[in-house]
């Protein structure tokens, strides 16, 4: 039973010395920071809930805080009360969200020399606030709000019948002092007005930097001729700007070591537009967005829109919305959303005045009404100009610009564009390629291109080995097949005016022309991509003609001949006869001068229908040939040509003709009779021969058994 008694005495003396008479804390604590530091003092709550005699329940209504006795600061229904000493330099400060920490802490910066002392907390309650409630283990903090300042008579005008409780003491030094006696504080100001950073050295030897964001402010071109460090070490800026907000900072230097202390500069003004274009381009048919360019502080409160003087107010019109900056958003640009727009921004202080009109112009995309040839040919030193215009949209065209497909540049000053037509003189080389005219505005980017071939390397590509066969139909290319996909170009040389044209494409070395000009003259090339680098490849043209069945000829053969050789009288002449089973091919030259410089002769013949190459032959010294294993009721074309003793090649001449099924048949017959006739006396006589043995070896039979 004494024991019971002896730990029950020494549980009441701990909880006595623990809490005090009425249990609330009596903890003497120490914090220590520097001239222009912080401390953050806290104040924790009784626990809750707390109730009077009567059972009332009491709830927290204010903190204060005391330094050496005399009231500086109080936390008192969602308001914070304070000295004007600490005038702007006091906030709340909550426990984090979710913490079961229940306290109440105020944060004092800009710290002082004076601010040294001894401080005390008091937490006060409220009488009878009714039932228990047990919606939250916390107990209800008063919320953040603008400091204010007062003298201690208000400070103290606390309700004293509240039952204000003792808390907690800590003493706070503050140290530096003997290089720095006032630091510098957090600055609101207007703009236009003029800004005080103190910041007073306890030494005038002492050297004062100040600083903006890190920066010296001697390197901010902004501040130039705006600021001034005064014999003090205190910093002065006039006419405050927006670009003036930041963080400042104060760093003396003294043989007793630095000390460095800051604040911010929270420069406001009326909200402001500070950028507008004159013309703002939306693309016809697609969202779209106009941007007011504002700046603001305090932050936006609101944004006003006009459209050609009238209000322009977005719950009236379907399809546009205010975005969360204030620019409107059209879902789908219409020609009626196009007009003058301006925007007036606005704040807490008001506005500074609407924009200047921007006018809103609804782009339909670029469409091009002249565009350039496919191909382009010409000589070493010619000029040329390839056109390329758009259409017009309320008197505005899109932007054209020419470009190389490979990337290469241009090659200035000998190229010019003149309202979208591009003109190259003194055509070179290396400005052979493909051309690309750019036609673009906001709403699309079109293109087309071209390509232009010099001459002068155009016969220096590979041979493709083309010819062409003319029907009153069509005309059959065919070539052979070094590349992977060609195109066939044609040209109408009957019309002065004609140009290059791609007829047709191919991959397989053989194309046909259909829908030309019946009795027109037209002259025949490919073009082949080569698959390393990737340029066109051109091949020697063909002239021919659709008013009769032909086989084509070189043009660069037909205008080069060599004249030792071939005369414009065409001194061969070639004939195609019916041989038997085939047809003899034949050419003779009434120029003996020209046969004995001819080393041999090839003849190739084709299927005129669709230009296969169904066989060929060399000889060297007969002008003859006989073509066999040819089908009856067909058209043919026969190619000769013949090789010099110098090595040279020349166009001796062509002809197609026809093979008639019956006249072959018939032929076939007739050449085929005396062999057939001759078998079938053959076989005849053998059977003769063999039904007389039979009968011979049957008499002898009958004559043995008759024995």
């Amino acid at each position: 039973m004494f024991g019971i008694l002896v730990l029950g005495l020494s549980t009441a003396a701990f909880l006595f010395g623990r809490f005090g008479c009425d249990g609330q804390t009596a903890d003497v604590g120490s914090l220590t920071s520097q001239i222009g530091g912080y401390a953050v003092f806290k104040c924790p709550a009784v626990p809750q809930p707390r109730f009077d005699h009567d059972g009332g329940l009491r709830r927290l209504v204010a903190v204060r805080w005391t330094k050496d006795g005399q009231t500086v600061f109080t936390c008192s229904e969602g308001t914070l009360t304070t000295d004007e000493r600490y005038d702007g330099r006091t906030t709340v400060v909550e426990p984090p969200e979710f913490s079961d920490a229940v306290y109440i802490a105020i944060n004092v910066s800009s710290l002082r020399e004076s601010d040294t002392g001894d401080y005390e907390c008091h937490v006060t309650y409220s009488g009878d606030a009714g039932p228990l409630q047990h919606s939250s283990s916390r107990a209800p903090l008063p919320t953040l709000s603008s400091p204010q300042s007062s003298t201690d008579s208000t400070l103290n005008a606390v309700d004293n019948d509240m039952g204000a409780t003792a808390g907690v003491r800590f003493r706070l030094d503050v140290e530096g002092g003997d290089v720095m006696s006032i630091p510098p504080i957090n600055q609101t100001r207007m703009e236009h007005e003029s800004v005080h950073f103190s910041c007073v050295k306890e030494d005038p030897e002492f050297v004062v930097q100040w600083y903006k964001d890190g920066k010296p402010l001697d390197d901010l071109p902004f501040l130039n001729g705006r600021f001034l460090v005064t014999p003090e070490g205190s910093l002065d800026i006039y006419d405050a700007a927006l670009n003036d907000n930041g963080f400042y900072s104060c760093r003396i230097v003294s043989e007793k070591g630095t000390l460095t202390a800051g604040a911010f500069l929270n420069v406001q003004f009326k909200a402001k537009v500070v950028y507008s274009p004159a013309e703002v381009f939306l693309a016809y048919g697609k969202p779209g967005t106009l941007d007011c360019h504002f700046h603001s502080n305090p932050p936006l409160t609101k944004i006003r829109w006009e459209k050609d003087g009238f209000l322009f107010d977005t719950y009236n019109v379907p399809g546009v919305y205010h975005t969360l900056n204030g620019s409107l958003y059209f879902d789908r640009v219409e020609k009626e959303h196009g007009g003058k727009y301006t925007c007036t921004p606005f704040n807490d202080l008001g506005t500074e005045g609407p924009s200047t009109p921007m006018d809103v112009i609804v782009q339909h995309p670029p469409k091009l009404i002249v565009v350039p040839k496919v191909l382009y040919f010409r000589k070493l030193g010619d000029n040329i100009t390839m056109p390329c215009e758009a259409e017009h949209f309320d008197n505005r065209g899109p932007a054209i610009v020419w470009q190389k497909a490979d990337g290469k540049s241009l090659f200035y000053p000998r190229v010019t564009v003149t309202g979208g037509n591009l003109t190259l003189t003194g055509v070179r080389s290396e400005d052979r390629g493909v051309y690309r005219c750019v036609a673009s505005n906001i709403a699309a980017t079109i293109s087309v291109e071209t390509e232009l071939i010099v001459e002068e390397n155009l016969f220096h590509r590979k041979h493709f080995d083309l010819h062409v066969n003319s029907t009153n139909k069509n005309i059959v290319a065919y070539w052979k097949r070094p590349y992977s996909f060609c195109t066939v170009w044609s040209r109408d040389t009957s019309s002065a005016s004609s140009n290059w044209n791609a007829t047709a494409t191919s991959s397989d070395g053989k194309a046909i022309l259909w829908n030309l000009n019946t009795g027109g003259e037209y002259e025949i090339m490919v073009s082949c991509q080569d698959e390393m680098t990737g340029e066109s490849m051109f091949s020697r043209s063909i002239l021919t003609s659709q008013s009769k069945e032909t086989i084509g000829q070189s043009t660069e053969e037909l205008h080069e001949k060599p004249p030792s050789l071939v005369d414009d009288n065409h001194p061969f002449d070639i004939r195609v006869e019916r041989s038997g089973t085939g047809f003899n091919v034949s050419w003779i030259t009434n120029k003996s001068s020209t046969e004995h410089r001819i080393k041999r002769y090839e003849v190739k013949w084709y299927d005129a229908h669709d230009g296969s190459e169904l066989g060929s032959a060399s000889t060297e010294a007969n002008k003859r040939y006989i073509v066999v294993e040819l089908a009856g009721g067909k058209t043919y074309g026969i190619v000769v040509t013949a090789t010099s003793t110098d090595g040279r090649q020349m166009f001796v001449g062509s002809r197609s003709f026809h093979s008639s099924a019956a006249a072959l048949a018939a032929t076939t017959t007739s050449s085929s009779s005396p062999s057939t006739a001759f078998t079938k006396y053959y076989y005849m006589v053998l059977f003769g021969l063999l039904i007389a043995g039979f009968v011979v070896l049957c008499c002898n039979c009958c004559s043995g058994k008759d024995r």
